[in-house]
């Protein structure tokens, strides 16, 4: 697995693991942990989940149910701010102490590798302080490191503004037809590394993709996941299939060339 470096050094393998509909039958929790063992023995060693994804639980149990070690998986998971069907959201820094305490025990670990506000709510003074219980985690060794999640410009250049410790990651939409270019530009320009949830999610005509990973032996999904590994960008797509899982993960024997990474 080829990694990549956060600003604060840690690495962070290039591809995880989405798993926001994991553990779940007919989109009901069920705490089956299939999906995250298949990964591992795929060798994902990266899973990125989420308090709203209501399975946090079955993502530490199937770590410790494949035997890989905690200290051989990378976990991110999120603070939850905004519930389903909720236009007004208001978050206080107790609010932070007691997600950050709640993904601790259901990930059944003491310390969270990447640790991420979900979404912004429109309310940059509280997600300022918010932050200063993500820096104090953070300072304490208990986050390795910490982040955001669908962060626009204009909410990063407000955390920047007011942040002790700048965020090292933030997770959005990209993928061929929401690309997220200028997002991504200034994230790099500020030294925060794009994350890309659902790359492989979307209703374009894969026609060109397909002639490019024709070329090398490789699948359209390939083409666009090895398209974001050189472009810098980590990927978190997700499988429930082990063939596909496997797939995913083979995009570090092949080179696309300049012209083909910009194909979105």
């Amino acid at each position: 697995m080829e990694m990549m470096k956060l600003a604060n050094g840690l690495e962070i393998p290039a591809v995880g693991s989405g798993t926001n509909s994991f553990a779940k039958t007919d989109g009901k929790y069920d705490g089956h942990t299939d999906e995250v063992v298949s990964a591992i023995k795929a060798g994902y060693r990266f899973f990125d989940t989420a308090e709203s994804y209501g399975n946090e639980e079955a993502v530490g149990a199937g770590i410790i149910e494949s035997g890989i070690g905690r200290e051989n998986i990378f976990i991110s998971t999120k603070m939850r701010t905004r519930n389903m069907g909720q236009d007004e959201a208001s978050w206080k820094p107790e609010d932070a102490v007691a997600a950050i305490e709640r993904s601790l025990e259901k990930l059944k670990t003491d310390y969270i590798d990447l640790y991420l506000i979900h979404m912004p709510w429109g309310k940059p003074e509280e997600t300022r302080k918010i932050w200063e219980v993500f820096e104090e985690y953070y300072d304490r060794g208990v986050l390795k490191s910490i982040g955001v999640s669908n962060f626009t410009i204009p909410d990063l250049e407000d955390l920047l503004a007011h942040c002790r410790i700048r965020p090292m990651v933030d997770q959005v939409k990209i993928a061929p037809g929401s690309p997220n270019a200028e997002l991504v530009a200034f994230m790099k320009a500020n030294g925060i590394i794009p994350m890309a949830w659902g790359p492989l999610r979307f209703d374009l005509d894969k026609t060109h993709l397909k002639v490019i990973g024709e070329k090398y032996g490789k699948n359209w999904a390939q083409v666009v996941l090895r398209r974001n590994f050189q472009k810098g960008i980590v990927s978190i797509p997700k499988s429930h299939s082990f063939e596909h899982q496997k797939e995913n993960l083979d995009i570090f024997d092949f080179e696309l060339t300049e012209e083909e990474t910009e194909i979105f």
